[in-house]
């Protein structure tokens, strides 16, 4: 990008939170132009000129950012949330989106000067929501305990039955001494059937505080419509619950655009100005920040990206900068994902990994003979999944990796190991530090995906005859936990949706999570025995959900189960949850 100080004119925009430009003229007829503009003569600085004519509109408080020089003159972009605090007088004044500029220019109503640099300006728009931010902020950092908001989870009986449970809390309360370390789990035993569950499972802070803000949003704004870019989290019921509260969703969590059902008309096609399009805890794409931008919707204060996928991009950031390629540990489909791959590209050549098996592909690229063999070997794997222009033989010399958050660490680690031996093995053990970054390995995983998958492993280390997963069927969080319970109990090992899916005692319906393409399988459910008929002895279930399960499902999965036993049979909850506040806090006491 060139500098400001090489022009000797300039263009300034001032945005407000909906990225509307401030717009004046003369009178009607007249042209619209910039908030400021014009020549600097040689007497003056280009700075101190854009810094006098932004203070005349906002005051002392604004601040111009250079963004690009286009057009013959250095173009500025500033962003004044108060727009009621800009002084406007002399002239019409007026506030418009991108996308009315451009029509503004196509009906020649836009000065000349600014219809020159208005390419740049869209071309730079995704900066406008975050021109106030420095490269350490977080676009929303996550709610203290005193700033939650619990009442989200108990609107109705509806809210209540989704997302309370007293066996989670009373579990969550005595077990999960720390947020951040695992505990050993608790055992309920209710006589006919026991159930063991980690100190760690269910609800992210992420996820609690993405729910929270969208509950939060439909309730203060009666009469607006309200979006959601894709899916809020991966669990089918809380969406299902938003949208019965009017939330919409603009497209589907695999990027399909969702159609109005009366119009058929594209949800993106009818967006207004007065509409608030929410951002998951997954992040979004630049592309369709740039979109949002573009129509003036207000994005920060609805935007709640996870601030531990922020991390990563950060990560990222500070990986291209170093002059390193960014290899993305992650599901190419996946939302959380795709926004990394938008990130990261940004700053460096970019490149989506699935797993273990595609990082000895990438490895063979690293390893191959020659350059032609090498790009063949690329080409053939990774088609689609890497930065425009990427070349294998050039952009694999320094590499770093980074990893979609809610995957298994162990398989980021020995990727990275993979990754270790093949530059040792080409460059030699002592230049392997030359090639790939190794002072943080795996540290971009979310710390609530670590905690659930070190609680799962301790409960895994107890006698168990089955264990149930409970989470959405595109989560890949749940799945991860899945692939624990089935590496150590395999068939007796469950993912489920919800307490439907078990049909009796004997049977159930286990979910295939999609993990390979092209498996015929995966993506279907299948019936399953499940714990033998009544009348066996006791049996111990292990029961966690994936950081999107609401604690309401939990607790009717062990409902469900319990139900299937005369009550004569069962202890009643009472007294299982009293021995359980009786346990030793620290969970060391598994007598419960």
């Amino acid at each position: 990008m060139n500098t400001a100080a090489d022009s000797a004119a300039y263009v300034l925009l001032l945005f407000n939170e909906c990225s509307l430009a401030l717009l004046h003229r003369d009178g009607p007829g007249a042209s619209w132009q910039a908030t400021a503009g014009g020549r600097v003569s040689a007497a003056q600085t280009l700075e101190a000129v854009v810094h006098e004519a932004l203070g005349r509109v906002a005051g002392a408080g604004g601040r111009a950012v250079p963004v690009a020089t286009t057009g013959g003159a250095a173009l500025y972009f500033a962003l004044v949330p108060d727009a009621a605090a800009c002084t406007t007088t002399g002239g019409e004044w007026g506030r418009f989106s991108l996308l009315e500029m451009a029509a503004l220019a196509e009906q020649g109503e836009l000065a000349p000067e600014l219809t020159a640099v208005l390419p740049a300006v869209r071309a730079h728009a995704i900066r406008i929501p975050y021109l106030n931010h420095s490269e350490s902020d977080y676009i929303y950092r996550f709610r203290t305990e005193k700033q939650r908001n619990r009442s989200v989870y108990r609107y109705d009986e509806g809210a209540s039955r989704l997302y309370q449970s007293v066996l989670c809390e009373a579990i969550k309360r005595l077990r999960r001494v720390k947020e951040r370390s695992a505990a050993a789990p608790a055992l309920l035993d209710f006589g006919a059937v026991r159930y063991v569950l980690p100190s760690h499972f269910g609800f992210c802070l992420g996820v609690q505080n993405a729910i929270e803000r969208a509950y939060e949003t439909i309730a203060a704004n009666p009469g607006r419509r309200v979006f959601m870019l894709s899916e809020l989290i991966h669990n089918p019921f809380v969406n299902e619950d938003l949208t019965a509260r009017g939330l919409r969703f603009l497209q589907s969590d695999k990027g399909r655009p969702l159609a109005d059902s009366a119009t058929g008309r594209a949800l993106w096609d009818d967006l207004r100005r007065d509409d608030i399009v929410i951002i998951p805890a997954f992040g979004a794409t630049d592309e369709d920040k740039r979109r949002l931008i573009e129509r003036g919707i207000e994005l920060n204060r609805h935007d709640a990206t996870c601030m531990l996928v922020e991390k990563v991009w950060k990560a990222a950031r500070r990986y291209g900068k170093l002059g390193y390629t960014v290899i993305i540990h992650g599901k190419h489909e996946h939302e959380e994902t795709k926004a990394t791959f938008s990130n990261s590209s940004i700053f460096a050549p970019s490149l989506i990994i699935r797993d273990a098996r595609e990082a000895e592909r990438l490895a063979a690229v690293i390893a191959a003979p020659s350059p032609e063999e090498a790009r063949a070997v690329f080409a053939a794997t990774f088609a689609g999944r890497h930065t425009q222009g990427f070349d294998p033989v050039r952009d694999l010399q320094r590499v770093a990796v980074v990893n979609q958050t809610t995957l298994l660490r162990n398989e980021t680690l020995r990727i990275i190991d993979q990754l270790e031996r093949a530059y040792s093995q080409r460059y030699g053990a002592v230049a392997v530090a030359e090639h790939l970054y190794s002072e943080s390995r795996g540290d971009t995983l979310c710390y609530a995906t670590q905690v659930n998958q070190d609680a799962l492993g301790r409960a895994l280390e107890l006698p168990l005859d089955a264990a149930l997963v409970v989470g959405g069927k595109n989560s890949s969080n749940t799945f991860q936990l899945f692939r624990l319970c089935e590496k150590k109990l395999g068939l007796a090992a469950h993912y489920i949706q919800s307490e439907r899916d078990i049909v009796s005692l004997a049977e159930l319906e286990h979910f295939v999570f999609p993990h390979h393409p092209g498996d015929p399988r995966e993506g279907r459910t299948e019936r399953r025995g499940f714990l033998g008929p009544q009348g066996a002895s006791a049996r111990t279930v292990l029961i966690t959900g994936g950081a999107s399960c609401p604690d309401g499902l939990i607790q009717q999965v062990v409902a469900r189960i319990n139900g299937f036993f005369p009550a004569g049979q069962l202890r009643p909850i009472e007294q299982v949850l009293a021995e359980l506040e009786a346990a030793d806090p620290k969970g060391d006491d598994q007598r419960c």
